[in-house]
């Protein structure tokens, strides 16, 4: 097996940009439950992570993982004209992480806004150099980086920036 270098950016995500809990009020469901809204951001998440379904109250299915161009090129073929998803930035990601489920040995993201959240790395649009780019692990909300052809799952968003 080929082990991949990932380097941590050598911090733990700022509590402060995700608060040590979430309040339900912060995250505002669209009518089908396929997206929120976020009220402190204004940004609205899919609240699948790709490759999974939304069924009624929860996500379903595998997720998926990409290297980054697979990622970027995920985002591209979700959007639409009139909706035109994006992978975060780093700063937008690590605004939904949850130091209380991380703590509990859940995925470190609020359950009720996304539900079946993988304990797993997602990517980001920002780049750290060449070939590199950063993550946020869900496990425990820090981030890090890892080159482009590392294999990552994928969390969308739309707004901001």
């Amino acid at each position: 097996m080929h082990r991949v270098p990932v380097r941590s950016l050598g911090f733990a995500l700022l509590l402060s940009l995700a608060g040590s809990g979430f309040a339900q009020e912060r995250f505002t469901p669209s009518a089908d439950g396929q997206e929120v809204t976020d009220s402190r951001t204004g940004l609205i998440w899919k609240r699948c992570a790709e490759g999974m379904t939304w069924k009624g109250k929860t996500c379903t299915g595998q997720v998926t993982f990409f290297n980054h161009p697979d990622a970027a090129t995920r985002a591209k073929a979700a959007s639409a004209p009139s909706t035109e998803w994006r992978l975060p930035i780093l700063k937008e990601l690590s605004s939904i992480v949850s130091a209380r489920e991380a703590e509990e040995g859940k995925a470190a993201i609020d359950p009720n806004a996304f539900p079946a959240t993988p304990v797993a790395r997602f990517w980001t649009s920002s780049s750290t150099g060449p070939g590199y780019f950063t993550f946020v692990g869900f496990s425990d909300g820090s981030a890090g980086e890892a080159p482009r052809a590392t294999s990552a799952a994928v969390r969308l968003v739309r707004g901001g920036k």
